[in-house]
């Protein structure tokens, strides 16, 4: 794990990572809206028909903030988005696995635990629950997930969360033309990041605890 901290909490290297990356989803966010206001902006001058006088509607259109709502031209950055997001999420997830086991199997053989990572990682994808706590039960941490919680944010309610955004992203990742909006992409980006904190404080804990019980 990192030296460096947050409120007392030890932040991963996973998690560091998992930040850098996120950047991407916040370019994405950026020519959503660059697209939003150039598509207004052309409409407006095609309206406007070349008369100078509505020129200035032209850029309004242009410089301003596009407002809420559907917007059908820019629904392909919504889902490549989407998509990104879960690939992030299970970078991260991998990410802090590999630290973990290196830190509760110390003492084993480097090459054996370099392995059990390999083989563990080998067989997993798309970040559900499940295939998390099957993941970390490889190196005792037995049914992680189930301790997972935060203010406004039942166990339960983060594990249907997060099914329903894999779920969404398996869809679009296999051509179904599901409807995206730009809202449900920012929830789903405050959820992995609440999601990975959690998560990473959980882990330090577990950590504290086994080096605690050997010492």
């Amino acid at each position: 794990m990192n030296t460096r901290t947050e409120k007392s909490k030890v932040v991963s290297k996973a998690y560091d990572n998992l930040s850098n990356r996120l950047k991407d989803i916040d370019q994405l966010m950026q020519a959503h809206t660059a697209l939003t206001q150039f598509q207004r902006a052309r409409k407006a001058a095609e309206k406007a028909g070349g008369e100078l006088t509505k020129i200035s509607e032209v850029v309004d259109k242009l410089v301003s903030l596009p407002r809420r709502g559907r917007r059908h031209e820019v629904d392909a950055l919504n889902r490549a988005a989407i998509i990104l997001l879960c690939a992030h999420l299970e970078g991260y997830i991998e990410d802090i696995f590999s630290e973990t086991a290196m830190i509760l199997l110390k003492g084993s053989k480097e090459e054996d635990i370099n392995w059990h990572i390999k083989q563990s990682l080998s067989s997993f994808s798309n970040p559900h629950a499940d295939r998390i706590d099957l993941l970390f039960g490889s190196i005792g941490l037995v049914r992680i997930t189930n301790e997972l919680s935060w203010q406004k944010a039942s166990n339960r309610s983060i594990k249907n969360r997060l099914t329903s955004y894999i779920t969404l992203r398996n869809k679009l990742a296999h051509g179904e033309q599901e409807r995206v909006d730009k809202a449900t992409v920012i929830r789903f980006m405050n959820f992995v990041k609440v999601f990975a904190k959690k998560f990473d404080e959980l882990i330090n804990n577990k950590i504290e605890q086994f080096i605690h019980h050997k010492s």
